[in-house]
């Protein structure tokens, strides 16, 4: 062993694996780093706090951590055994617990020490354990935390026992310049990796391991994912501004294309200009999910004849290599404008019946069933969002038959933006048309609303419809498991209420959908007040989610629910104002004033009813505070009923002083009966104030 492995080195480890799936390689990676650093931390070879390098390809996966101790460090473990008193007969002769003790420390019982504290006296051992090596550690480490990788689509290969997601071909693992010798897979660890496999085919030697990444880019394999990403992005932006055109550049289509490629390089391909004809966003789906290619767009918005494919080597004949790519896409464009031209021969409305073939789920029928639930339900909302209810009707009767076109059938993720497209050809109005598509809106967190009237009402009565009727069925979200979406169906409808300040409470609006449901399906289903208070709490859950988003502290989140049930822009606007107000050092006082008075109250135990005796007032500092309780009542009424928290807490605040100077001067608890429960009383009028606005006792820092 040289000098250099008795030091902290860098420690590298490289599983070269068959072509890995690309959506799973950035998993796999986290995996295999975070299960050997929390056992090399566990192990005390890594220092707490360090992260490893992930570093993977299609045809590998690689971790490296920049300082790993080649040993332990010797430890000193301190044992303490029996009391002596109990550890020796009176003749001196050990116990069978003493002889118990000292095989346990494999030290003899005559040479067990002794320690001593203000309990008596106890044999005790000190144990000398010699550091264990990372070459007698890292065998058991590495299968372990591959043994932990092994999921559902894990697989076995020759005769091997071990799962892998695919067959590992080499194993690499290096601690600075040294191989460390494991073997897993059937195979021993060297100091050998892979290159590309036309441009740099065959094993390469790494000498060290911070010669790794430079090893493989010699062999045309950037190591490096964030870097690969960084290259396709930088390509194909210098391609399309060469022919004056805009890359549509989805993160996460960057991400599978970087996790396909070792060697990535972009190339400008073009397609028949007819092709246009057909919804650009059906062409940008082919584009993207087929092809694995990035749409262009010219500088005003419209789709370009032309793309960016990527590959995975360094052609000499670009202009092969894209007749290639090209000669591959047109088919499947191709295929998008058959579909555009075949579901165009049918309108939307003939297509309702089908809907009938769909089952949206098991106790809640088909999808026909759904549209005609939304028809009526959508329609007893329009008014909230001044909305045509003719248009509301028509959009929502509408809104689910593009389900059953060829195009959404090969492209989900395109269902309402093809019903308008096809709504439009049919004649509907535009109206009817945009709602058709924007109902679907948000279609995940941070999407845009609908800015539609009318797509805003039918929005909110698909998700409600959704929301009270998998309840129903019993197929509420449990842990991680949520196939129906609901949490994001319950956020929609919180970003949907408030963004058109829709001020009318959430339940009420369940109850709207419960109804529905039950004159549709109540044989079927049980829809109770106690089914819709369920659901009416988890979209409180995802509005107090959503508050944390905009930026509202959890301890004002859940002063402001305390205060009772409130429509969403509601909370929204109490929410804004108790934060503000909980920022402002004057307001110490009187949060720290109401966390005493909620302790007081809570103490005293029987509820308190707030009735004050005007003659039970004897000291001037109670008078007082009387006075300005029944003032601060008398304003806060004018105050809310025009939803203006920031006023009401301004108005609150005016308690601060007399509230401070009652607990100066003024004994709660005194012991004379009448006088503690006048003041208490007192206090609980005090609080009930500000539960009017939120419970404020919560804040503070």
């Amino acid at each position: 062993m040289n000098a250099a492995s008795e030091m902290d080195c860098p420690l590298l480890i490289e599983l070269g694996c068959e072509e890995l799936p690309a959506g799973q390689i950035d998993s796999q990676l986290k995996l295999l780093g975070e299960g050997l650093h929390a056992r090399l931390q566990e192990a005390g070879l890594v220092e707490a706090g360090t992260a490893p390098i992930l570093l993977g390809t299609p045809r590998r996966l690689a971790v490296r951590f920049d300082a790993v101790r080649a040993r332990q460090a010797d430890q000193v473990l301190e044992r303490k055994g029996p009391a002596e008193s109990v550890a020796f007969e009176a003749d001196g002769k050990p116990t069978r617990a003493a002889e118990g003790f000292a095989r346990s420390v494999n030290v003899a019982v005559e040479n067990l020490e002794r320690i001593e504290n203000e309990q008596g006296r106890w044999l005790f051992a000190r144990i000398h354990k010699k550091g264990e090596s990372l070459t007698e550690l890292l065998p058991d480490m590495l299968d372990s935390t591959v043994r932990a990788m092994a999921g559902a689509r894990s697989m076995r290969w020759s005769d091997r026992s071990e799962r892998f997601l695919r067959p590992v071909r080499w194993l690499m693992i290096l601690h600075g310049d040294r191989v460390v010798p494991v073997s897993a897979f059937g195979l021993d660890a060297g100091r050998e990796t892979r290159g590309h496999r036309i441009h740099g085919p065959g094993a390469r030697v790494v000498d060290h391991v911070d010669q790794y990444s430079a090893v493989l880019r010699a062999g045309f394999v950037e190591p490096d994912a964030g870097e690969r990403r960084d290259r396709i992005r930088t390509g194909a932006e210098r391609l399309a501004r060469g022919a004056g055109l805009e890359p549509v550049i989805e993160e996460r289509l960057l991400d599978e294309v970087a996790g396909l490629t070792e060697w990535p390089m972009a190339v400008l391909g073009g397609f028949d200009e007819r092709f246009l004809e057909v919804p650009a966003e059906a062409l940008i789906s082919s584009m993207q999910q087929h092809q694995k290619c990035f749409p262009l767009r010219h500088p005003d918005g419209r789709l370009a004849p032309h793309f960016i494919a990527v590959a995975n080597i360094e052609s000499t004949d670009v202009a092969a290599m894209t007749a290639g790519f090209e000669r591959v896409i047109r088919p499947r464009l191709a295929d998008a404008r058959f579909f555009f031209e075949q579901d165009r021969r049918i309108p939307l409305a003939d297509r309702l019946d089908r809907l009938a073939s769909i089952k949206f789920q098991e106790k809640l029928g088909s999808v026909a069933a759904k549209t005609k639930r939304l028809q009526e339900l959508a329609a007893s909302m329009a008014n909230l969002f001044g909305a045509e209810l003719e248009t509301v009707k028509r959009a929502a009767r509408l809104s689910k038959c593009d389900l059953v076109t060829e195009m959404v059938g090969e492209f989900p993720e395109l269902q309402g933006i093809m019903g308008r497209y096809y709504a439009l050809a049919d004649g509907e109005p535009e109206t009817v048309a945009t709602a058709v598509e924007s109902h679907y809106l948000p279609r995940h967190a941070g999407d845009t609303l609908p800015q539609d009237a009318a797509g805003r009402a039918l929005a909110l009565a698909d998700r409600l419809d959704t929301l009270v009727g998998v309840f129903a069925a019993g197929q509420k979200p449990k842990g991680g498991k949520d196939p129906f979406a609901l949490r994001r169906a319950a956020l929609g409808v919180v970003r949907i209420l408030e963004a058109a300040a829709i001020e009318v409470p959430v339940r009420d609006l369940l109850g709207r959908a419960g109804r529905a449901l039950a004159a549709d399906l109540g044989d079927m289903l049980t829809i109770d007040e106690a089914l819709i208070a369920e659901v009416d709490d988890f979209v409180a859950e995802r509005l107090r989610s959503h508050a944390a988003d905009a930026g509202i502290e959890a301890n004002t989140v859940h002063a402001v629910a305390a205060s009772g049930e409130r429509t969403v822009v509601d909370f929204m606007a109490c929410a804004r104002a108790v934060q503000a107000f909980a920022a402002d050092p004057h307001a110490d006082s009187l949060i720290a004033a109401n966390k005493r008075i909620a302790n007081l109250l809570r103490q005293a135990g029987d509820p308190i009813s707030g009735t004050v005796t005007g003659e039970a007032l004897v000291e001037p500092a109670e008078k007082e505070l009387a006075e300005a309780v029944t003032e601060t009542a008398r304003n806060l009424d004018e105050i809310l009923a025009r939803n203006d928290y920031t006023a009401a807490l301004e108005n609150l605040a005016q308690l601060r002083d007399p509230v401070d100077r009652f607990f100066e001067a003024v004994m709660v608890m005194a012991e004379d009966d009448d006088l503690r429960q006048n003041r208490l009383a007192l206090l609980a009028g005090l609080r009930q104030q500000f539960l009017r606005v939120a419970d404020v006792a919560r804040l503070g820092r």
